[in-house]
């Protein structure tokens, strides 16, 4: 960054330009694009509604016409039982799909259908989620332990110490600051307000300095005398000469410079409070409820409906292909009520029984 009258702003962007960003050592890579494809176990599910309507188109051409099973115990007929079974699968679900479908459809108000559940309440869900998100998720307290524990705060202090022993170790930075320190002090000294204020503020030290004591106020009074002038007028021909001796004067800044790197090392521990301090203060300010209220409400139905099935999709689609799977299972409940409530208790007992096992609870 080229400019006639550099700033400290100018001098600092030029020099600290890709540092802070966390490029070179400390770059994180960016994360890969989340891709969700179905599980196996889903893939599997979504089939289910479409077996259920071969088997239903089936039926129709064969259904254990005229079929009896017998066992020891019972006599078991078996017609009708395949248009039974898929007819409850496919109602379990049509009734999911229509259940999830009525959380978002219709999206708005009809005078009929009514509105989606989600729509309908997008004011209350706004309100009522950004109340959680603020209370549960994002406060001081929270925000804090998650930037320690996540070694954050350790990450960032080392990014700190590195930039700012890069930035000082830049020879191009140190004559840029050298530069814009000697402008600063001579434009300072160019302006006659400035250059009188200095004066009288000078003068009024000398003379508080020498006021009760008699023999030093005589030697001043004395030596103004032989140089013929006054001390206002010597004090100005002083400030004339100042700019120069305060430049010079700026030289030992190099090597103070070169410690600030060490001493952050050394104050580590005081850095990383004041990291804290200033994170909490900002999430302390930021009002996270009105924020999460307002982009939720200015949302349409359409983006809102993105958003939550971004989120739940899968689980939304799991829900509505079980339908299908729960209501197969129930078509055997209405065939043989007995029986099939005998078999899906004791299959329930197992598969509990071996989840707690296999859990290790």
């Amino acid at each position: 960054m080229k400019t006639d009258n550099p700033t400290f702003e100018s001098v600092f962007r030029k020099h600290l330009s890709g540092r802070l960003a966390g490029e070179g050592k400390y770059a994180s890579p960016k994360p890969p694009p989340e891709n969700t494809p179905p599980t196996a176990g889903l893939r599997l599910l979504m089939a289910v509604p479409w077996l259920l309507g071969i088997l239903f188109a089936f039926s129709f051409w064969w259904d254990f016409d005229g079929i009896v099973l017998e066992t020891g115990f019972q006599r078991l007929p078996l017609e009708g039982v395949l248009r039974i079974v898929s007819v409850s699968g496919l109602i379990g679900f049509l009734t999911n799909w229509i259940a999830i479908s009525m959380l978002f459809y219709p999206r708005k108000k009809r005078p009929l259908l009514g509105q989606g559940l989600i729509p309908a309440q997008k004011d209350r869900i706004a309100k009522r989620l950004s109340a959680a998100v603020e209370r549960e998720l994002i406060n001081p307290e929270l925000v804090k332990k998650e930037f320690v524990e996540s070694g954050l705060l350790n990450r960032y202090t080392d990014l700190l110490i590195w930039d700012v022993k890069s930035l000082v170790d830049d020879p191009g930075f140190r004559e840029d600051l050298s530069k814009l320190m000697h402008r600063y002090i001579t434009e300072a000294f160019a302006d006659p307000a400035m250059k009188a204020r200095i004066v009288d503020e000078a003068e009024q030290a000398v003379l508080e300095s020498v006021r009760e004591n008699r023999f030093e106020t005589t030697a001043l009074k004395m030596y103004l005398l032989v140089r013929g002038k006054t001390l206002r007028e010597m004090l100005a021909d002083a400030a004339e000469k100042l700019p120069a001796k305060l430049t010079r004067a700026t030289e030992p800044i190099e090597e103070l410079l070169s410690t600030i790197p060490a001493r952050m090392r050394k104050d580590r521990a005081q850095l990383q409070n004041l990291f804290l301090l200033v994170i909490n203060g900002i999430v302390d300010k930021i009002e996270v409820q009105k924020i999460i209220e307002t982009n939720i409400n200015s949302y349409d139905e359409s983006k809102l409906e993105a958003v939550i099935r971004g989120a739940s999709d899968t689980q939304l689609r799991y829900i509505k292909y079980l339908g299908a799977v729960i209501g197969f299972g129930g078509g055997f409940v209405i065939w043989q009520p007995m029986l099939s409530l005998a078999f899906l208790i004791t299959a329930g007992f197992v598969i509990w029984l071996a989840d707690r096992i296999l859990g290790g609870v």
